[in-house]
């Protein structure tokens, strides 16, 4: 591994040496405006670590799946697990928790309390116009699971030409999708339409098929002079076959083949949101958002099987988890110029219905093929889980801007929430139907510093999470849980000198009762309030421009993160660093573009190792991959060619061990993707 990666810096240097003569004019880099506080404002007044993938970025990358994109953030890594379902780590262990807010323009994605690690999927991604990730507890402005980071994808802004591409997109190890968009401006309104459909058979990895159909529609209109607004529909209809994960012994024989023939996750979600912004004057705007989600999960999941005393018979399950939200959020902005402040209030309310239905399988496994051929339901009365809940999120925020002076900005923001959780069992087992209450106050303070594009930033935060739906009333197994609490200091800078802009940022995360998952020894992965934790990192992002034609951009992140007061089936594990946690992930690119209808780049993606198990008995050596892209642009079309994982590295994105005082144990890799060429075209019918 090693070897590997002196050899793709090698060609880096050697690259970089090629084309340092090339003649052409520097433009300095662009001050990024953000959206960190509800609002757009500039880079150098937001107190946040916070990192931006651009349109030009997304444009350049092509990125078939998401995690492409945000592999890219410094502090971020998003490990696949096969068709779009992922994992997440940002200023976290790797993990499926509910610890990060997925957003859409702003709007939550998901109901808090109902976290899929898997929201990302609802996401049409030709859609994406822009991302914005905020490291660290935001809780003060969007409220619960605002824990780790808030990842805001930005759809395409008001069109103003017409346009209409179709995208197309191919590899060599069966994937294939084809997008059409269109843009209709107008005076009064206009119309933004993306619709895609992507398709993956026979793959390297057997049992690994799935097909995804998204469409979005966007309209904007304006009404008076004072009143505009927007509306969207978003639409994704999702399937996908279940691979799950290796063990130890296929993992190292390098056997592709999977224990599947009949798991599957399929998705149907549906979004519609109305925004209204009414401008009172030039210092006043009030700004509404209404929305409606309707969402429904079926799985017969790889997860929930478990092993029984009989070595061809295991236990699983098959459900259905459906909710109906309706969210509306109110905010008015004051523009206080006599003291050179903003003050911004608003009001959240988040009205769900969810339900949950779940039936026992017993499945059954050929031991000669090593595989499960076939499940059926035990009994007529297979039913282990049905309930509903109502759940209500309500909250009111503040958020006081202020200019100290033309260099220092402060920034202070409070939110105030309430959950509850009405749930009513419809089983005479189980969890009894009961009411739970969680409220918190969740400040933020901080302020920046800039003076000639030299600057900094300093903040103090807290985050809330109240336990999932899912954590909480499992009927099978019912964990005590406590809501989560954490507190987070950190101070950052930045410079922007001619042709490099540097950014770094340093923190200290706390969490006290923070939820983790542990593997039990029949297979299953239980829920337990950890005791505390602790996160310690730095975040680093370096973008330095030979000259116009040549970048290089180094993005990464170290951090430790550590269990305390901690015991873990009996045993203490405080001090212990926390399983799944790697010190070192990091991103290194560098992008060429010799004349301007060609743009090449060369990625390299590096992990250090971390331990496997909570005991630190066990570690994966982590990983190395590249990536090459080309692309040439000609009259109304581009083409493109990528080879991912250049150098068809052999690795898993995320690897663990369950831990036994027993002595038993289990180990469990998510196979990282081989190497695949795909080609993609698109032509600009209409620009």
């Amino acid at each position: 591994m090693q070897n590997r990666a002196s050899i793709i810096g090698l060609l880096m240097i050697l690259l970089t040496h090629l084309i340092y003569g090339q003649d052409t004019s520097y433009k300095p880099l662009a001050t990024v405006v953000v959206s960190a506080n509800k609002l757009t404002e500039k880079r150098i007044q937001s107190p946040v670590a916070i990192s931006i993938l651009s349109p030009k970025q997304i444009q350049e990358t092509k990125a078939p799946r998401l995690d492409y994109l945000l592999n890219k953030v410094s502090g971020v890594y998003m490990p696949t697990i096969g068709n779009e379902q992922h994992m997440m780590s940002i200023r976290q262990p790797i993990s499926l928790k509910g610890l990060y807010l997925y957003l859409e323009d702003g709007m939550p994605i998901r109901t808090s309390g109902l976290f899929s690690s898997n929201a990302f999927i609802e996401i049409n991604t030709d859609a994406i116009y822009s991302i914005e990730v905020l490291k660290g507890p935001a809780s003060a402005l969007y409220g619960a699971e605002a824990i780790g980071g808030v990842v805001n994808i930005l759809t395409n802004p008001i069109p103003t030409q017409k346009q209409l591409t179709l995208t197309s997109q191919v590899s060599h190890v069966g994937y294939k999708k084809i997008s059409v968009h269109s843009a209709i401006p107008g005076n009064k309104g206009s119309w933004d339409i993306t619709g895609s459909w992507t398709d993956q058979k026979n793959g390297v990895t057997e049992y690994s098929d799935y097909q995804k159909k998204a469409a979005s529609i966007k309209r904007h209109f304006t009404i008076t002079k004072k009143l505009s607004g927007y509306q969207t529909l978003q639409y994704i209809d999702y399937y996908t076959q279940m691979t799950g994960s290796l063990d130890s012994i296929k993992f190292f024989q390098k056997n592709f083949s999977s224990q599947q023939t009949f798991t599957y996750r399929q998705i149907n979600a549906l979004r519609f949101r109305q925004n209204l912004q009414y401008e009172w004057n030039q210092n006043s705007i009030t700004t509404l958002n209404a929305m409606y989600r309707k969402n429904t999960m079926d799985q017969n999941p790889t997860y929930s099987i478990a092993s029984t005393s009989n070595p061809t018979k295991f236990k699983g399950q098959v459900n259905s988890n459906h909710f109906d939200s309706y969210v509306l959020d109110i905010q008015h902005r004051w523009n206080l110029n006599a003291i050179h402040s903003k003050l911004i209030v608003g009001g959240y309310l988040d009205a769900t219905q969810q339900n949950l239905v779940a039936h026992y399988i017993d499945i059954y496994k050929d031991t000669t093929l090593g595989k499960y051929t076939r499940f059926s339901y035990p009994t007529k009365d297979s039913l282990i889980t049905s309930y509903h809940t109502n759940i209500s999120n309500k909250a009111l925020y503040v958020n006081w801007i202020s200019n100290i002076s033309p260099s220092i900005h402060f920034n202070m923001a409070m939110r105030y929430d309430d959950f509850e959780y009405a749930f009513a069992n419809e089983l005479t087992s189980g969890t009894p139907s009961a009411n739970n209450n969680f409220t918190r106050f969740t400040p933020k303070i901080g302020m920046t510093y800039n003076k000639n594009n030299v600057g900094g930033y300093m903040n103090y935060s807290e985050g809330f999470v109240p336990p999932q739906i899912t954590e909480i009333y499992n009927a099978i197994r019912v964990p005590y849980l406590l809501p989560q609490q954490f507190t987070n200091v950190e101070i950052g800078g930045w410079g922007h000198f001619n042709k490099l802009y540097a950014e770094i940022s340093v923190y200290q995360l706390k969490g006290n009762n923070e939820i983790i998952s542990v593997r039990q020894t029949d297979g299953v992965n239980l829920n337990q309030n950890a005791g505390g934790t602790k996160h310690i990192g730095v975040e680093y992002q370096f973008k330095y421009a030979f000259k116009p034609t040549i970048e290089i951009l180094w993005n990464g992140t170290y951090a430790k993160h550590q269990y305390v007061n901690t015991q873990i089936k009996a045993v203490d594990v405080s001090g212990n660093e926390m399983n799944a946690a790697p010190h070192i992930f990091n991103n290194l690119t560098l992008q060429w573009k010799p004349i301007k209808n060609i743009f090449t780049s060369l990625e390299w993606m590096h992990q250090s190792k971390y331990f496997m198990d909570e005991t630190n008995t066990t570690s994966y050596p982590g990983f190395d991959v590249a990536n090459l892209r080309l692309s040439y642009q000609f009259k109304r079309s581009e083409i493109w060619l990528h080879i991912l994982n250049l150098t068809n590295a052999y690795y898993s994105t995320m690897a663990t061990k369950n831990f036994s005082v027993k002595g038993t144990s289990a180990y469990s890799y998510y196979l990282g993707d081989a190497r695949s060429i795909s080609m993609g075209w698109r032509w600009d019918i209409i620009k």
